[in-house]
């Protein structure tokens, strides 16, 4: 058994997420003075779904594919007519026709008709019909393709939230370190240890974090709005990451992942509507047989002496020539049919690179999150050791402040590290076909 995502990989993942976010509250959830919702994936795909104004023009999109069957259908059902006419005629005309008057012309004419016309044998009717059924269930395959492309940036934006509110929190805690730094610079400085230089650099370094700290919030807070927006939530969130379990494929992975993948679906009702188009067209140069019937009422004679008639047949309709245009038609339809198959076999391609190249980019991005939480246990090691050297005068303030600096940077690495191993979970989810689900 070969494993699309190792046991222990894919709970990482959202474990280290959730450490990073459970105690996150981003400000605009303080600005309604009210508890904040926690709003976790699922609430947000659930929303989206329900809400997203982009899968509402797709919804109506496929409702008027589906009208297709029922245009389909009209061509096998029979169809019946009726019609009254009056008309007021300049006078009354009638023949004296065997001895009695026969009125042919009445000065208030009446008819009533009703006529019906119902197929018997039209062959290329039942495969156009099921090409249309075909391209139905592809309009459908591709309303899912929608659907998962929407899910999917939520699902990106959602975790570029919680990624934010960890970058705000790093942004915190360096603006608290330099705060520090200063009182520090501002103490030594009365005690005459320390020259204004000191002072000075140590109110640059707290200026310049707490203009990275706006700009963190403002980052988060634009994030925030686009989720916000894209799941249609008027009150204030906050996200809360939760641990999905991880995920087991055998050796059939590719042909598991085509059988779950929209696109794939769409493509394969695309060729089979385009097989019975061909079908379909290949029968048009049969005889077509409907059976057609009317009945007339009148308040005036024929020549039977009768006020009504009416008349049953069979009709046989079948074109021997139309100067070339089915066999165009049918061409075209090869050439579309050519096409699906072809973009069948880029697509099983695409998904077994996608898959190969997903297993190996998230293992590479967990092993980056090792790297940028040792990165952040080394920075606060060096700082430490700094800042003792810094009180003993073994060190300059420019040394003390350049630790502060790589501290703060491997925490944004370590925010960075795990939005990367979040997409990479999601891109290889997604390559899967598990993404985001029913």
């Amino acid at each position: 058994m070969r494993r699309l995502l190792s046991l222990g990989q894919g709970a990482r993942v959202w474990a280290m997420l959730v450490a990073a976010c459970v105690f996150l509250v981003p400000p605009a959830a303080h600005a309604e003075g009210g508890e904040p919702r926690i709003l976790t994936l699922t609430d947000a795909l659930k929303m989206a779904r329900a809400r997203n104004r982009n899968l509402v023009v797709e919804k109506a999109r496929l409702a008027q594919a589906q009208t297709g069957i029922e245009q389909a259908w009209s061509a096998l059902f029979p169809t019946l007519a009726a019609q009254g006419k009056y008309a007021h005629n300049y006078k009354e005309v009638a023949l004296a026709f065997g001895g009695q008057p026969l009125l042919i012309q009445p000065t208030n004419q009446l008819d009533a008709a009703i006529s019906f016309s119902a197929p018997l044998i039209v062959p290329a009717a039942y495969p156009a019909l099921a090409a249309v059924k075909a391209g139905v269930r592809a309009s459908e395959a591709q309303f899912d393709v929608s659907d998962t492309a929407v899910l999917v940036s939520v699902a990106q934006t959602f975790y570029a939230a919680s990624i934010a509110d960890e970058v705000v929190l790093a942004r915190e805690s360096s603006v608290g370190v330099a705060r520090a730094t200063l009182q520090n610079a501002q103490t030594r400085f009365a005690a005459g240890t320390v020259t204004k230089v000191d002072v000075s650099r140590a109110e640059l370094a707290l200026v310049r974090t707490e203009q990275y700290q706006r700009e963190a919030r403002t980052g988060r807070d634009r994030t925030y709005r686009a989720l916000a927006t894209m799941i249609q939530l008027d009150s204030p969130f906050v996200v809360r990451v939760e641990v999905m379990p991880p995920e087991r494929h055998d050796e059939r992975e590719v042909d598991l992942a085509l059988h779950l993948r929209p696109e794939f679906r769409a493509l394969e009702a695309s060729i089979q509507s385009g097989s019975q188009q061909l079908r379909a067209y290949k029968l048009r140069w049969a005889p077509s047989l409907v059976a057609v019937g009317n009945a007339r009422a009148f308040n005036y004679d024929n020549f039977a002496r009768d006020r009504h008639s009416w008349a049953l047949g069979a009709q046989l309709d079948w074109v021997l020539y139309d100067g070339g245009g089915r066999d165009a038609q049918r061409h075209l339809v090869e050439a579309q049919l050519s096409e699906s198959r072809a973009r069948a076999d880029v697509l099983r391609e695409s998904v077994r690179d996608d898959l190969a190249n997903g297993r190996r980019q998230l293992e590479t991005k967990l092993r980056g999150v090792d790297a940028a939480e040792r990165s952040i246990a080394l920075a606060t090691e060096t700082l430490e050791l700094v800042r003792v050297q810094y009180e003993a005068g073994n060190v300059t303030q420019l040394d003390l402040l350049q630790a502060q600096d790589t501290l703060v940077t491997a925490r944004e690495g370590l925010a960075q590290a795990h939005y990367d191993a979040a997409a990479a979970d999601l891109f290889l989810r997604h390559a899967a076909g598990t993404f985001p689900g029913k």
